[in-house]
């Protein structure tokens, strides 16, 4: 167990030194970054009762598509399968992929929960490898379970049949973002994906939140957060430097 709650985690790369961040995932962060600004923008035009609502919301769940797929196709183009850590986190990507475009074009939440369900139980398979050099194996790590049986517990209470998912849910989220703090990148990435999706459930069953509230509370982080863990990974595996 570490000594200090930073012990394990790490600027860049195990050896080498930090590296470039390549052309493939450059551009994807753009193409992430352009869809979540329209996205937004859609939700606050309807916020505002401005412009063709149905049209609104048709470009909003086709937005919610290019949230996350960008970075796993970027990943793929800079040569994240050929490691096994890379395989497991492109998966989870795809995983969170179709909870961002199913879950918007059903709108039923068991679909979206189950789907990022699976998809943060694979994105723990990519970082088990890592696990002693975060914050996993740091005392930290019962303050990242005591903040998700916190928020679960009210989640879960408010949550109806749902309630057990729920709170499995927090505390599997609670361990990717402790398991992402192998560096900083992966660090913030962890926090900011615990505290969107917090602030989804609370939204989703304890709280009435408008669209566009959370559009900027919930998507804006989480797009942050994928963003981020996929720089985590790509300095840590060095993908890319050709392309840089």
């Amino acid at each position: 167990m570490s000594a200090t709650p930073t012990a394990g985690l790490r600027a860049g790369p195990p050896a080498g030194g930090p590296v470039g961040v390549p052309r493939p995932l450059r551009l994807a962060f753009w193409c992430s970054g352009i869809a979540l600004a329209a996205n937004v923008g859609a939700a606050l035009l309807l916020g505002l009762e401005i412009g063709d609502a149905g049209l609104l919301e048709l470009t909003r769940k086709a937005l919610m598509w290019a949230l996350a797929t960008p970075i796993a196709v970027a990943l793929v183009l800079i040569g994240a399968l050929r490691h096994a850590v890379g395989r497991w986190h492109v998966a989870a990507l795809v995983l969170c992929a179709l909870g961002d475009g199913l879950g918007a074009a059903t709108a039923i939440t068991i679909v979206l929960l189950g789907l990022f369900l699976a998809g943060h139980l694979v994105y723990l398979a990519a970082l088990w490898p890592t696990r002693r050099r975060s914050l996993a194996w740091s005392w930290a790590a019962p303050g990242y379970a005591f903040v998700a049986l916190l928020a679960g517990t009210v989640i879960a209470a408010n949550a109806g049949p749902l309630a057990v998912p729920v709170l499995v849910y927090a505390l599997v989220l609670a361990g990717l973002a402790a398991f992402a703090a192998i560096d900083t990148p992966g660090l913030v990435g962890g926090l900011l994906l615990l505290a969107t999706d917090l602030i989804q459930g609370f939204g989703l069953f304890v709280l009435e939140m408008p669209d566009a509230l959370r559009a900027f509370a919930v998507l804006i982080p989480y797009a942050a957060a994928q963003a981020l863990l996929a720089l985590s990974l790509q300095q840590r595996l060095r993908l890319g430097v050709a392309d840089v």
